[in-house]
């Protein structure tokens, strides 16, 4: 039983890895980041069309799955704080990620995600 219990764990924990790679930063402190003009950039990571619908002030697009294409461009921020959101957090952790291989270090995840940030009441642009 001891046996499957650490197979289970250790099976979590490797499904989980790409959100606990990054910290996390909440709803609450982005928003009075933002509030006090010294926001992080924040990078929303869902689909355009997700994005044009409703997303976090200041956030800019770079879909998930175009992360790799957008790492050097964004290489001068390696060092910088960057917060990552999508709609649930499972494809912030992806672009996180990729990220974290490319050598950023200051990498955090919306907790919540946008739907978290929507259902807080917070701005949206």
């Amino acid at each position: 039983m001891q046996q499957i219990t650490r197979i289970l764990i250790l099976a979590i924990l490797a499904l989980a890895g790409p959100a606990l790679a990054a910290g996390s930063i909440s709803v609450d402190a982005l928003a009075e980041r933002i509030a006090n003009g010294k926001a992080p950039m924040i990078i929303d990571v869902r689909s355009e069309d997700e994005y044009l619908a409703g997303h976090v002030p200041g956030a800019q697009l770079i879909p998930h799955d175009q992360m790799g294409s957008y790492v050097e461009g964004l290489s001068a921020n390696k060092d910088a704080e960057i917060v990552l959101y999508c709609k649930s957090g499972r494809r912030a952790g992806m672009a996180s990620d990729i990220l974290e291989a490319a050598g950023f270090s200051n990498l955090k995840i919306l907790d919540g995600s946008y739907q978290a940030w929507s259902a807080a009441g917070k701005p949206v642009k």
